[in-house]
């Protein structure tokens, strides 16, 4: 488009210096009384026959009415050379925006969540930046809903397995001749009950954070004050399980959203308290590692643990290490990640107590010690 108009300017430009070199040369070769000194008079005189006698009125005498005229000739002579611009300009932009146009056309008549990139080629060179940009945003958009589609296939399949089981364990219990028979079926029910609503408290959350639509409401907050609230949530899950829940460390500031931080907590426990065996220990303080000595946060247990070349896929959501005997969806430590992620804090893992289990360390790096 740039071009074009260049184009058209040069060309009125162009026009320009030959009438005015030949109005010159006609000047020098034939004098004061020259084809284009008659026909610039012709259309002076025309143009003052146009104009009301009150505004020419003042003109009569000889001098007067040339230097009227010659300004009207002048007047005359611009406003064409404007028009011819103006026309010119508007053939330039027409023909540069002609490309755009088509590509208008072209995503009107596409079908809903259509991928494929626009086309570039003959569109304007300044447009083109939008273009590519937005064939950019196409390709987000297409890798955002495939991962919806997975997401959707995969959570179907995850809650396929429990709801079988409380249908099943109902049945039991209809048919259980027994008081005892029937108590038993029901207990079995209300565990697969409870792992179905964690279940989908985690897929939910899962969902929101993948699809990137919750705003960090960041608050100033005692991590080990906020760790504790959720510790005691699970005192009698980990009772049950005869596992010693505790809380270590210090004090420690972190900005961050409590609510989004409470979910990362509370699923790092319950993965914590679902493979340890007889500790698991929550620990917040600051990273002395660091020079700015950002807060951090530790979930560890005495597990099984987790082999080293294992430990980065059990971050993908749905995996589960292969062999492994504790029950879990396998979206807890996805979940995790993704608030990381969300509050700019790298994950790492290393070992658990004495050697054995896993520890899961969080680094709210950015952050340093007040």
């Amino acid at each position: 488009m740039k071009w074009r108009i260049l184009a058209a300017l040069g060309v009125t430009v162009l026009l320009a210096w030959l009438v005015s070199i030949s109005m010159l040369l006609s000047y020098l070769w034939h004098g004061p009384a020259n084809v284009w000194d008659q026909q610039l008079q012709v259309i002076g005189d025309l143009i003052m026959r146009l104009l009301p006698p009150a505004w020419t009125g003042s003109a009569d005498a000889a001098m007067e009415h040339l230097k009227l005229r010659a300004i009207l000739t002048a007047l005359a002579l611009n406003t064409l050379q404007l028009a011819l611009v103006g026309l010119l300009m508007a053939w330039a932009v027409r023909a540069s925006l002609r490309p755009l146009a088509h590509t208008a056309r072209e995503l009107g008549r596409r079908d809903s969540f259509d991928p494929q990139p626009v086309a570039v080629a003959g569109v304007p060179a300044e447009i083109r930046p939008l273009i590519v940009a937005f064939n950019g945003l196409l390709g987000r958009v297409e890798t955002a809903l495939q991962a919806e589609r997975s997401f959707i296939a995969d959570a179907a399949h995850e809650l396929r397995t429990p709801l079988s089981a409380l249908q099943t364990h109902a049945e039991n219990a209809l048919r259980a001749p027994t008081v005892e028979q029937k108590d038993a079926a029901l207990a079995k029910l209300l565990e697969v009950s409870r792992r179905s609503n964690r279940l989908a408290e985690q897929l939910l959350d899962l969902a929101r954070v993948d699809a990137g639509l919750h705003v960090l409401a960041r608050e100033r907050t005692d991590l080990r004050r906020l760790a504790a609230h959720v510790v005691s949530e699970f005192q009698v899950e980990a009772e049950r399980r005869g596992i010693d829940l505790v809380l270590a460390g210090e004090p420690c500031e972190l900005e961050c959203d409590i609510d989004e931080i409470g979910v990362l907590l509370r699923n790092l426990i319950d993965n914590a308290l679902r493979h340890g065996r007889g500790r698991v220990e929550v620990h917040c303080g600051y990273d002395l590692r660091s020079a700015g000595r950002p807060p951090l946060l530790e979930v560890r247990d005495d597990g099984a643990g987790v082999p080293a070349e294992e430990r980065e896929a059990i971050f993908q959501r749905f995996y589960r290490v292969p062999g492994g005997h504790a029950r879990g969806s396998g979206i807890g430590l996805s979940l995790v990640a993704g608030i990381a992620r969300l509050h700019r804090a790298t994950v790492e893992t290393c070992e658990g107590h004495g050697g054995r289990g896993l520890c899961v360390r969080i680094v709210f790096q950015g952050q340093a010690a007040a």
